[in-house]
Formats: C-alpha cells, sequence, structure tokens
C-alpha cells in the first residue's frame, strides 16, 4: 500500500532523537507535516529500558570535551549542537513537556517518577499530542521496518518498507540509532540506508560494554566481586583510554561502568594485541603499597590483605603471586592484567561507537553535505560519550538541531 501524500519531514525512528526532532519541528512554528517510521510496535521502545527502567535522561555537566569520535572531531562538532541545545535548554524543553526532574550525583538528570514511562510519555505527548503552541501532531506509522530509501526525480525522498508500504516527503531525518540493543530492535538500519545516500560508514562497534578475557580459570574465582580501581585498555603497549570507578567481575569477562567507559576503543587493526590492565588500589603509588603491605604484614600476619580487598581478590592475587613478597604482590594489585578477546556485543552494549562520518554532516544543522534535505541525529553519527546520561543528552540535543533545521528547511 503506497501512501500518496507528502509530508515535509520523514524521521526514521521514533527513539530519543526521533521524538525530539518531532517536538522541536511541531515548536518551530513552521508547521510541517511529519511521519515517524517506527520498526517497532510502539514509541520508544529502548527508552523504556535505559536506565534499568529509571531512564537518566541527560547529564548537566555535559561539555563537548566529554565525547569522542572513532575518525571525528566529536569536540568541535558537538559545540556547535550544545550552543544551540545545551543542557540549560534541554531542560527547558523537558520541563515544557511537563516532566519533572531530579538531580543525582555527577549530574545525572532524571524523571522525579524515577520511571522511564515518563520520559516516553512526555515526548510522545509533544510529539503526537495537542499542545498549545504547537503546529500539527505528528503521525507514528508503527511497524515500518526500512528496506529502501531514495531521492526520486522531483527531489522526494521515497522510504519503502519491507511489507510494501512508502512514505514520501521532502525532508528525511535518520534518527533510527546505531546497532546497540539489538533487543530493541536496533539493527543498524539506519547506517545502510546513509550509505546508500553516499556516506561514509565509520565502522560501528559495540561501546558501553564489558570484555570477554582469555583468562577464564582466574575470572572463575572472581566471579561475583566488585571492586573500585582503575583500568587501562592498552593496545601493542600503548595506553588508549583510562577510567576510574567500579570494576566488576563475572565468569567469563570483566565489566563495571569504568571498563564500559574504555570499550569504545577496542578497534582491532591488523595483528593488535589489546590488554586490559586493572589498578585495584588507585590510591597507592606502586612503591608506597609495597611499604603499607609489609607494615601489615609485619603487624597482621596472615591478615595483612583483610579489608583491604575483598576475599575473593585477595586470594586470586596470593594464589598468582608465587613468592607473595609485598613487592611483587603491590604490583599485582597495581597492574592485574587481562586479555581481551572480544567485546560482550550488540545485546549487551549501551551505546555505539562508530556511524555516518562526521565530516560529511552540517554541524549547525545536521544536515548532510552530500544530499540536500537529508539529515541524521542521534546515535547514528560517529559520536559516543561515557555512561551517566551523556548518550541521551546527545541524542536529545542532536534531535533538536535537526528536527528544527528540517522544520524550516520547508
Amino acid at each position: 500500500m503506497k501512501n500518496e501524500f507528502v509530508y515535509d519531514i520523514a524521521i526514521l525512528g521514533a527513539g530519543a532523537s526521533g521524538l525530539m526532532a518531532a517536538v522541536t519541528a511541531r515548536r518551530s512554528g513552521a508547521d510541517p507535516s511529519i511521519a515517524i517510521l517506527e520498526k517497532n510496535e510502539y514509541a520508544g521502545r529502548k527508552l523504556y529500558a535505559t536506565g534499568n527502567g529509571r531512564c537518566n535522561v541527560l547529564n548537566v555537566t555535559a561539555k563537548p570535551e566529554d565525547f569522542r569520535s572513532a575518525e571525528g572531531n566529536a569536540v568541535a562538532f558537538i559545540a556547535k549542537v550544545f550552543a544551540q541545545y545545551g543542557a540549560t535548554e534541554l531542560q527547558k524543553a523537558f520541563a515544557g513537556l511537563g516532566l519533572d526532574t531530579v538531580e543525582e550525583g555527577e549530574g545525572r538528570l532524571y524523571p522525579r517518577s524515577l520511571q522511564s514511562a515518563s520520559v516516553v510519555h512526555a515526548l510522545e505527548r509533544g510529539a503526537f499530542g495537542g499542545m498549545p503552541g504547537c503546529g500539527r501532531p505528528a503521525e507514528l506509522i508503527a511497524g515500518f521496518e526500512v528496506k529502501t530509501a531514495e531521492k526520486n526525480a522531483e527531489g522526494l525522498f521515497v522510504v519503502a518498507a519491507a511489507d510494501g508500504r512508502s512514505v514520501k516527503a521532502k525532508s528525511l531525518l535518520i534518527a533510527s540509532g546505531g546497532k546497540a540493543g539489538i533487543q530493541y530492535g536496533c539493527d543498524g538500519r539506519g547506517l545502510k540506508i546513509a550509505e546508500s545516500f553516499g556516506h561514509r560508514i565509520v565502522k560501528p562497534i559495540p561501546a558501553l560494554t564489558g570484555f570477554v578475557c582469555e583468562e577464564t580459570d582466574l575470572l572463575a574465582k572472581l566471579a561475583g566481586v566488585r571492586v573500585r580501581g582503575t583500568v587501562r585498555l592498552l593496545a601493542d603497549g600503548n595506553v588508549l583510554s583510562e577510567d576510574t570507578g567500579e570494576i566488576q567481575f563475572n565468569k567469563d569477562s570483566v565489566s563495571g561502568i569504568c571498563v564500559m567507559n574504555v570499550s569504545g576503543y577496542y578497534r582491532r587493526k591488523d595483528e593488535e594485541r589489546f590488554a586490559l590492565v586493572l589498578d585495584m588500589m588507585p590510591e597507592w603509588e606502586e612503591e608506597a603499597l609495597a611499604d603499607k603491605l609489609t607494615a601489615r604484614r609485619n603487624e597482621l600476619g596472615d591478615y595483612f590483605l583483610d579489608a583491604l580487598l575483598p576475599e575473593k581478590p585477595a586470594a586470586a592475587v596470593l594464589g598468582i603471586a608465587e613468592m607473595q613478597s609485598p613487592e611483587e604482590l603491590a604490583h599485582l594489585l597495581k597492574s592485574l592484567q587481562f586479555t581481551p578477546v572480544a567485546s560482550k556485543g550488540w545485546k549487551d552494549a549501551h551505546t555505539t561507537s562508530g556511524g555516518i562520518a562526521l565530516d560529511e554532516i552540517d554541524p549547525r544543522t545536521l544536515e548532510s553535505k552530500l544530499v540536500s534535505g537529508l539529515y541524521a541525529a542521534g546515535e547514528v553519527l560517529d559520536i559516543d560519550g561515557p555512561c551517566g546520561g551523556y548518550s541521551l543528552t546527545w541524542a536529545f540535543a542532536s534531535g533538536c538541531a535537526a528536527g528544527s533545521a528540517a522544520a524550516q528547511k520547508r
């Protein structure tokens, strides 16, 4: 079945960036007709699961320097977006949608209800509901699995679904996310669509996820343990990234927020040898730690590691260190090494590293430099950030910028 109506804007994806783009386009004063094409049967499926169902909507401390790009200049790019839609503007946008929020530690902003459903419902009201000062409601076309998209001889975008439906629009916004969270329908389709229009795609890899490691015997001894420490990801001995926080050991993998924050740098090239080095005593230098262990052993005997470490890692470190000298133990505690063989994969990943190359997108409008009227927002671009609401901050900010620009273009 073909829909012959020509929309002003067609948005691929009813997730964070797509819904916010529709909200902003409606508030632009241009009164565009908008269709949101969603693979799932309802909007915001991945949003419902974000933050263990609490949805950390944004981080009020977020700045361009917090984000990275696999191949582009994320800081300069995001600075232009945040100049229009930074944390303050986003907070006002959510307040205008009736979403009351509460700030927790490290700038994390949550809905006061602490339920992600509140965020989805607010965005749905803003995109599809009758709200004062807004243009016509957007139309949600659900169950629309995009197969192809092209620009016809008349300059209109024609988006075809696998079931035979098609939609025409004057502008097309790709906001369908990356590949993280395949259980929520995220399959990287938007990347293929962008590529079909001639855009270069930086290889997408799982980010904000854990590492499967070779040392399965050691991990089996540590499974279930959480410690605070510093983690460094190395390639051929060179530090790619490091972070400090909670480290979590599982039976076949190492995870935790700080591990997740370095995972986006795990890009294998040729025969690079990666290492994950854990410092479980980051507050002491190695020599000072050796002196401390010596003093504790003299005073406490076999109990000298008690209270410094949980029982399992203490026993594991003692088992690895054959001589068990304070110097050897200090070295192990400061540089316990694991060998990543793979990331945990798309199902466990919270976001995607890689995507549409930034040098092909105008950072002021998020319009393609290659195809007039084509826009991109959110995770589909080669930008990712750490845990703590940064990914959603980017999704909402870029959705605002792209939605506003697409509405004004008409």
